[in-house]
Formats: C-alpha cells, structure tokens, sequence
C-alpha cells in the first residue's frame, strides 16, 4: 500500500512540475502598467489590432503605449525624446488622436476590410483604397504589438 502511495505522489511531481513548467510567461509590467491579455488579447496580429483600437476608443492610450505598442520603439521614444518619463510620451500620443478624430475609424477598416500580409513574426495590412498608409505589426515571444516605421 504505501508503494502505491510513494508512485502515486511521485507521478503527481512529476505531472505537476511538467504542468507548471508549460505555463505561459507573465507577461511584464512596463510603466507600472499591468498587462490585461483577458481584455486585450494579443495572440495573434488580428487580435492585437483590435486590442489597440479597444484601448484606444476607451482613452486607454497609456495601456495601448505600454502594452500594446512595439517595447523597442516606446522604449527608445522616452529615453531619446523625453529623459525617461513616459507620461510625456502619452500626452503626445493624446494630442495626436485628438488632433486626428480618424484614426480610430481608419484603424477599424484596416481591421475589417484590410488585406493582411505576412510572416509568423510580421504582418502588415494594407487597404486598396489607401496606397499611402500600412498598419504593420510585429510578434515578440508570444504576443503581437503594433509596430511603428514612420520616419
């Protein structure tokens, strides 16, 4: 009887170290602001994309800046632009949907009736309509974040 036991809690070791080993990575904090992935999906292009123009549509600018942006490009933005404060970043980035009330709406075309083109790590989303204008997205570990190639 006691063998039985001794497997038993042995298989359960070792099932419950494989089971937490294959959980996925937390996701990180960037700015103090928390990842909400149950909110704001980012497993594929598609969903990363909506996920940003979600947060955008709720004012959530400072979430779509930390969460769901290219880490690299917020990353360089507020050190070389504004010493390391992001809220700064985020005051930008609010002037300029204020300035441009459309964005939004083109985002979701994109998003609806875009073409999308692509490799398991980039994609981008093109509309035929729009010859000037991409949308371009870029996988990091697991998840997808809007990308930036404005020069």
């Amino acid at each position: 009887m006691w063998r039985n036991n001794a497997v038993g809690i042995v298989l359960l070791l070792l099932f419950g170290s494989y089971g937490t080993s294959q959980q996925p990575q937390e996701a990180p904090i960037r700015f103090g602001i928390h990842p909400r992935l149950e909110d704001y999906p980012q497993a594929t292009a598609r969903q990363s994309l909506a996920s940003a123009i979600s947060a955008l549509e709720q004012n959530q600018v400072a979430y779509a800046l930390a969460q769901l942006t290219d880490p690299d490009f917020v990353d360089r933005r507020v050190k070389e632009l504004y010493g390391g404060n992001f809220d700064e970043l985020v005051k930008e980035a609010t002037t300029k949907l204020a300035d441009s009330p459309g964005t939004i709406k083109e985002l979701n075309r994109f998003l609806r009736e875009g073409e999308w083109r692509g490799s398991e790590s980039s994609t981008s989303v093109t509309l035929k309509d729009i010859k000037d204008r991409q949308v371009f997205l870029r996988k990091v570990g697991t998840r997808w974040y809007l990308e930036n190639r404005q020069k």
